[in-house]
């Protein structure tokens, strides 16, 4: 029988005071696709936290997990098809608290972790942000250490976690579907633009085609050559849905609703539009 993991909600608002509990935590963050890691790296950073590290092996999640002074982890549940339950068990052993997260069934978990709290990918900002508050400042609520308790007045004054501007998040943007370029089609695009225009984001990737692919339009009849290109484009591009929806959510702060695109045979562009379930928040850039 599968043994559903704790999804008892947490605490789902997340004012200035509860933000404010991350600032200065350290936190390991254990993710295996490289662009997922970067944004979550960048979130945490936002936050206020220190990352103290990011691991994309199994041995090296064993590592720093055993080593590392740590106030959190982000334990993502398969790292390049090995699990990571020996980290979570190292980390029981030093009683630091973590999350799991996974786009796999629920029923995967071992049943040792299912009282553990677990982020569903593609990940949601606006319920991750609450869910780090909840589990990795637990003397914020003055139970189960002898510690002194971690208030808002001993970390300093408050402040709100600066939101990027238009420019910032869209370079954000360009920086991770560059990545993910470079890690599931083997090449990064010779330039990459990213327009958020309200609630919908478009990029636009120029120069992605490789070689062997330059090679299958100039050597196979011209419809086949294009439609094969296509075909196998869009597959790899849907099998990494979940990462890039992860990606996009976590920069931007809102759900992705659908993603949509195309490919140029001719001219190597690739176009892939997000909509978004609402326009992102966006603070002024100076003058």
């Amino acid at each position: 029988m599968a043994v559903k993991p704790n999804r008892a909600p947490l605490r789902r608002s997340t004012n200035t005071d509860d933000l404010l509990m991350l600032k200065g935590l350290r936190i390991l963050v254990v993710e295996d696709v490289g662009m997922v890691a970067m944004s979550l790296k960048a979130m945490l950073q936002d936050l206020g936290c220190t990352v103290v590290g990011t691991a994309a092996r199994l041995h090296e999640a064993e590592e720093l997990a055993r080593h590392q002074t740590l106030d959190g982890v982000l334990l993502d549940l398969n790292l390049a098809g090995q699990y990571t339950f020996p980290v979570a068990e190292i980390l029981r052993e030093r009683d630091v608290p973590f999350i799991i997260m996974s786009g796999y069934d629920a029923g995967q978990l071992r049943p040792d972790l299912a009282n553990v709290p677990l982020m569903a990918k593609p990940f949601d900002r606006e319920a991750l942000e609450p869910m780090l508050c909840t589990v990795f400042c637990p003397r914020s609520e003055g139970e189960g250490s002898d510690s002194p308790k971690r208030t808002a007045a001993s970390v300093g004054p408050a402040r709100k976690v600066p939101m990027k501007t238009q420019g910032e998040l869209e370079a954000a943007v360009c920086q991770g579907m560059c990545q993910f370029q470079q890690e599931f089609m083997g090449r990064g695009p010779s330039d990459v633009r990213a327009h958020l225009i309200k609630d919908l984001l478009v990029v636009r990737l120029h120069g992605i085609l490789t070689a062997a692919e330059q090679h299958l339009m100039e050597n196979c009849p011209a419809t086949h050559g294009r439609d094969i290109l296509k075909q196998v484009r869009t597959m790899l591009i849907e099998t990494a849905r979940l990462q890039i929806d992860s990606m996009i959510q976590l920069i931007t702060g809102v759900k992705v609703i659908s993603m949509h695109h195309d490919i140029s045979t001719v001219t190597g562009e690739q176009i892939v539009a997000f909509t978004l379930s609402e326009p992102p928040s966006c603070r002024v850039a100076k003058g």
